[in-house]
């Protein structure tokens, strides 16, 4: 009978991890990829297991059980070794601060169960599957044994009494609680990659319409702390057409890809690269003067010229022409600079294509940055 009250009892301070997977939830969403996210999860599981302590199961004056082992066996591998060592430390001190004759082998206990953390932590495992956290509960299990620093004499009667309920909570609410937590982390993964997605083009995964426009609103708002000043640059490929006509759509692909990948490497993190159109890209140079605008185009039109491709036994080279003007979305918004890039690009195309040219914003009259 006693064993059954002392479940329930255990049972109800497990309740809490509805609190740190709510908490573990928001961390996800709010602070995913960002050092803080490490503080915060460090934060929400030492409250769980310390939480857990607050109300314990005395069955002896100075000896105590609760659920503890639970979240600090969880902390490490959902919330990194900071977490880990965060959790076990906070339950450790407060166990010594609470005293008692078991004061040791309680904080002996919090010290197995972190170190089991900390091992499946270091495991690096992409995923906890219910064999991965039975086996963390079963390693976590081990803190049972803890109670035999208190000598044989008083460990024996207590073992006989908590080592199956405690055992019970410690397995059944790693593995429990631990599925929900994996459950919440692919969760957020999969509507990060939706998010993703829906802001890239799948052939080049660069950028697509969507992203640009959010940028725009973005630069647009009073509250922007982006650079509202800048440059863009609208690279089309010369005769794409003819390339996928004479070489098929495969291999247009492979061109397209390509001249991404070059474009790609010539501008900054801070930059923006797009699929404008079926083969134009557009590149936003945040914070970009003109000329150094004009050496990135240069740059990208002499790289791709020296592109060779092959088919059939047949080489082959392509081209680009590049339209660019500057922009400062406090005098006009973003898509407005992006007409102006265009009409440059158009004329580059008339002037004979494998050209930059140059859109001011005062004038209707491009001048030409280079000529090839």
């Amino acid at each position: 009978m006693l064993q059954f009250s002392f479940i329930g009892q255990l049972v109800a301070s497990l309740g809490l991890g509805a609190l740190v997977v709510i908490g573990y939830g928001i961390v996800l969403r709010r602070l995913g990829g960002k050092r803080s996210a490490l503080y915060a999860s460090a934060i929400i599981f030492s409250f769980g297991a310390l939480a857990a302590m607050v109300n314990p199961i005395e069955l002896q004056p100075g000896i105590v059980f609760d659920a503890r082992a639970v979240f600090i066996a969880l902390a490490a591998p959902f919330g990194g070794s900071l977490a880990g060592v965060a959790a076990g430390m906070s339950a450790a001190a407060f166990r010594y601060w609470g005293g008692g004759d078991g004061a040791v082998a309680g904080m002996t206990g919090i010290v197995i169960s972190t170190l089991a953390g900390l091992i499946f932590c270091w495991l690096s495992l992409k995923r906890q599957t219910v064999k991965s956290l039975l086996m963390l509960g079963l390693m976590t299990d081990i803190m049972v044994f803890s109670v035999f620093v208190l000598g044989f004499e008083v460990a024996g009667p207590l073992f006989q009494n908590v080592a199956l309920p405690l055992s019970l909570i410690n397995i059944g609410g790693v593995v429990m609680l631990g599925y929900v937590l994996e459950a919440t982390r692919q969760a957020d993964d999969h509507l990060r990659l939706v998010e993703f997605e829906a802001e890239r083009d799948p052939l080049t995964n660069l950028w697509n319409r969507r992203a640009l426009a959010e940028l725009g609103v973005r630069m647009a708002a009073p509250d922007n702390t982006e650079p509202k000043q800048g440059c863009i640059i609208l690279f089309d490929i010369d005769h794409f057409k003819a390339i996928n006509d004479r070489f098929g759509h495969p291999r247009g692909d492979l061109v397209l890809l390509a001249v991404a990948r070059v474009i790609s490497t010539r501008v900054r993190r801070s930059d923006m690269v797009v699929r404008y159109g079926g083969e134009e890209i557009a590149v936003i140079l945040l914070g970009s003067p003109v000329e150094a605008a004009c050496r990135v185009a240069e740059q990208v039109r002499h790289l791709v010229e020296e592109e060779r491709f092959e088919h059939e036994g047949h080489s082959f080279g392509v081209t680009v022409s590049a339209g660019l003007t500057a922009f400062d979305t406090m005098q006009m918004p973003l898509s407005h600079a992006l007409d102006l890039a265009d009409r440059a690009l158009y004329k580059a195309k008339n002037a004979g294509r494998n050209r930059v040219h140059f859109e001011t914003v005062q004038t209707k009259e491009p001048i030409a940055a280079s000529n090839s």
